[in-house]
């Protein structure tokens, strides 16, 4: 319970035993893209867009650079009176997401979202000094950007559909929900 706060939050989460070195990084990180993370994605437009629930509302992966230990997260901001509707909404994208899993036209959009996405924050003075230094650390350089783009690229509609089921489990979610709910 959070008195007298105007807007309540939801957030779930769920550890992911992946690196961003494994195979099915690029697939997750599409699968993600396309669920919660791009400016098209399913959560924002049925949860934002078309109910006109939630202030803010997304997924995102925190990706382990050293060991098989990343996570996964999806939230939401709302009136408190909307919880039961944006609970149920984020809910029902995400099961029909790992039921019917996305469409060739959202991955071939998702595609040019992400991939602009990267080249533009690589352009980005303050970006670009982030990487080299992270790479720098990790004995890596931009050429392992490239690779990923070039993964990202190629990822077929079987994989990324494949790497959000194998990875995303409702079941397994730790969640919560903040907010004056009177």
């Amino acid at each position: 319970a959070t008195p007298d706060k105007q807007n309540a939050t939801l957030a779930w989460r769920l550890p992911v035993p992946l690196s961003d070195n494994d195979p099915d990084y690029p697939a997750l990180v599409m699968a993600n893209h396309l669920l919660g993370a791009g400016g098209n994605s399913r959560l924002w437009n049925r949860v934002r867009e078309t109910d006109g629930l939630s202030y803010g509302v997304g997924s995102s992966l925190r990706w382990s650079n050293r060991e098989a230990n990343s996570l996964w997260q999806a939230s939401a901001i709302f009136a408190p009176a909307n919880r039961a509707k944006v609970e149920a909404a984020m809910t029902e994208e995400l099961t029909r997401a790992l039921r019917e899993g996305f469409t060739a036209k959202e991955l071939a959009d998702g595609k040019n979202g992400l991939l602009s996405f990267r080249r533009l924050s690589r352009a980005q003075d303050a970006n670009l000094a982030f990487a080299l230094a992270a790479n720098l650390d990790l004995g890596r350089t931009l050429a392992r950007a490239a690779e990923v783009d070039v993964q990202l690229q190629a990822l077929t509609l079987e994989q990324v559909n494949a790497a959000l089921r194998k990875y995303v489990d409702p079941s397994r979610f730790a969640g919560g929900v903040a907010g004056d709910f009177k």
